[in-house]
């Protein structure tokens, strides 16, 4: 499971955060200590200075002190007054009276009042002793004037503050080239850390110049090395194994094990109302080939039927086609009606434009026939051997679907799908299905086991059950598959019974999943419901992931960030590589109910269960297993470490109705009234 730690605050804050908060203290303490030192300065040069004046202008006036001459000793002291320099000046006798007394306005033009409270200049009275012979006449005092002092100061402040400032800029950019040299990688790391848990194996191929880091990054790099070792050892064992219980040699298809087990789970899954199809070519001539031209030449017939049969299906979603034996391949197609009748009709006309002399039993035949749930794989083998014996054209596949396709609200054409899709999106008849998917990890039967229900839809009209097989498979050829995904959404914002605090998943289909369109409706519909809407799981078929991976993962990635779970439904069922798992940023793996069906019988699906957990446990994403049909069943799940179980012996599927006693099950997501 993908882990995020968004919360907190991040390295590279809290660094330049400390970076910036001692470049700002060191900043403020230097230039404060500065214009203080100065201020200091200042001060005692004031008291210098009005001690030099006192005593020099007191020695000046001693012969002028007599009455007859005071006048010229006030002239001599104004006259050094006026000069500006000095704040205060008074000549007192010895008695402390004043003979004369003059002070400037402490005017102080081009520094900011703030400037002068903050640094307070105080210059101090500095006195002399005035003579007249040997008596002392009185006593002279000068003050210093602030003014040109607190200028200077000022200037000094400025000068010191830009010259800091250049140093500190100076000094954070040094420091911001030093932390981002250490830092870069360590986001490298993350990274990278990031990347593994969504399952993409990415190195660090920089490598930095501090030790430390260096050592780091390549313990990194050896762990995602280890993991993707590990990673890709589990995924060629299950895939070896997958090829040996599965997979036809020549053909690459299907073999007869795998359609048997296939089979029986689509059969089992098929509701009461659903039709499939179920085909069969026989490449009667395949023996004579053999006989006559070598095996090889079979092995070529063999195969140019695999293909054509392959890409005729191909305008069937979920269609399947598997070789069972020598020349007789099975295909089955999740829907019946008149496009089944073509494409039939059309394979059997493409087989009769290959008859020639080399084919002396025809290129091959094809037979066809519908079925329901109520009907035994044995019984449908021989329905097909019978049609096959009798030699029935594909012009009468319409009879055969005649007589099986007995509900009479199911149409036949794209353009009566189409308009009973319409139908359905605009009268909304839905009505919800529900079967819990419960942790192996506690015994106890709550709620809180519950990983999450999964939600199944049943459509209504005319007061009867659309087949739901056939019209999702339609809804995909119409390209009207994204209208009931957006109808079953809005449909479950609506619900007034639900638990939100219930996890719920519904299954999405392949062109909704590769839709850009429906990635913003989505994120609009979360945006606009959000408080309406339980934890969602979105539930998408294998097969619809591995056609177009690049847009699987921008679809995954952009549904990760509305909240949403992802869980790869049906995982094992397309018998291919399980490397495409990388980069995916998937929650959950639903192993294939063919792997699960019978296992206390199969028991060498164990091999590929055991091999799956271990693919998905290393990569941190839960395993999980439908079809748990019995108790042998579930032990053995949990033995192979499956993290969640799903099936009618856990739970069958229930209504989802408003009481949850009326349910009469253990697990439910309707509230509690």
């Amino acid at each position: 499971m993908t882990v995020s730690v968004k919360t907190g605050i991040s390295l590279r804050t809290q660094l330049y955060s400390l970076v910036i908060g001692i470049a700002l203290i060191t900043f403020i303490g230097a230039s404060w200590v500065s214009v203080d030192t100065t201020r200091t300065y200042l001060n005692d040069q004031m008291q210098s200075h009005a001690q030099d004046a006192a005593t020099s202008v007191g020695l000046s006036i001693s012969p002028y002190m007599d009455g007859e001459n005071l006048m010229i000793a006030e002239t001599m002291i104004v006259a050094i007054f006026d000069s500006g320099y000095y704040q205060k000046v008074s000549l007192t006798d010895l008695d402390n009276k004043i003979i004369m007394s003059r002070e400037n306005n402490r005017v102080i033009d081009g520094v900011p009042s703030w400037f002068i409270n903050l640094f307070q200049l105080t210059p101090p009275i500095m006195s002399s002793e005035v003579n007249n012979g040997w008596n002392i006449a009185g006593i002279l005092s000068f003050q210093s004037h602030v003014g040109s002092s607190y200028v200077k100061l000022w200037q000094h402040a400025i000068n010191n503050f830009y010259s800091s400032l250049v140093i500190a800029l100076f000094s954070f950019l040094v420091a911001h080239l030093i932390l981002r040299a250490v830092l870069n990688p360590l986001s490298q790391v993350e990274a990278q850390a990031n990347a593994v848990s969504k399952k993409d194996f990415t190195f660090i191929k920089k490598l930095p110049v501090t030790r430390e880091l260096k050592a780091v990054i390549n313990a990194m790099n050896i762990m995602v090395s280890n993991i993707q070792a590990s990673f890709d050892l589990a995924s060629k064992q299950a895939n070896k194994l997958t090829k040996e219980l599965f997979i036809d040699d020549l053909t690459q298809l299907g073999n007869r094990r795998a359609f048997e087990s296939q089979f029986k789970i689509t059969l089992n899954d098929l509701q009461p109302n659903d039709h499939a199809t179920l085909g069969l070519v026989q490449l009667h001539s395949l023996q004579s080939i053999n006989t006559k031209l070598g095996y090889k030449a079979g092995d070529e017939y063999v195969c140019q039927a695999a293909q054509l049969i392959t890409q005729q299906l191909n305008s069937f979603i979920g269609a399947k086609v598997y070789r069972v034996n020598g020349g007789s391949f099975f295909f089955t197609i999740n829907t019946v009606g008149d496009e089944v009748i073509r494409f039939c009709e059309q394979l059997n006309n493409e087989f009769s434009i290959l008859n020639s002399q080399y084919y002396e039993a025809g290129f091959g035949k094809l037979v066809a026939t519908t079925y329901n749930n109520s009907e035994a794989l044995s019984e449908l083998l021989a329905k097909l051997d019978t049609l096959l014996t009798q030699e029935k054209s594909a012009t009468s596949l319409g009879e055969v679907y005649n007589d099986t396709n007995t509900n009479s609200q199911t149409p036949h054409g794209l353009h009566q799908w189409s308009q009973l899709i319409d139908d359905l999106v605009k009268t909304n008849p839905i009505e919800f299905t529900f079967q819990p998917v419960i942790s192996t990890t506690n015994d106890s039967t709550s709620d809180d086991d519950v990983l999450y229900y999964e939600l199944f839809s049943k459509f209504i009209i005319n007061n009867e059950v659309v087949a739901n097989n056939q019209l999702y498979s339609m809804a995909e050829r119409t390209n009207k598959s994204q209208e009931l995904d957006k109808l079953v959404l809005n449909k479950l914002a609506n619900l007034t019974d639900i638990n939100l605090n219930s996890k719920i998943a519904i299954n999405l289909t392949h062109q909704s999943l590769h839709s850009a369109e429906f990635r913003r409706w989505l994120a609009h519909f979360i945006e606009e419901n959000s408080s309406n809407l339980p934890r969602l799981v979105f539930e998408i078929n294998e097969e619809a992931i591995l056609a177009g991976i690049d847009s699987s993962i921008k679809f995954i990635q952009s549904v990760k960030s509305l909240g949403i779970e992802i869980c790869i439904d049906r995982f094992g069922a397309s018998f291919t590589s399980f490397k495409y798992l990388k980069g995916l940023d998937v929650d959950y793996l639903k192993i294939d109910g063919a792997y699960i069906h019978e296992l206390e019988i199969n028991l060498e699906n164990k091999h590929f269960i055991q091999a799956v957990t271990q693919i998905g446990h290393g990569v941190g994403i839960k395993i999980l297993t439908s079809h748990v049909d019995s108790l042998e069943t579930q032990q053995l799940l949990s033995e192979l470490d499956c993290d969640g179980l799903q099936g009618n012996f856990i739970q069958k599927t229930l209504t989802l109705m408003a009481k949850e006693s009326s349910l009469g099950c253990v697990y439910s997501p309707i509230k509690l009234s």
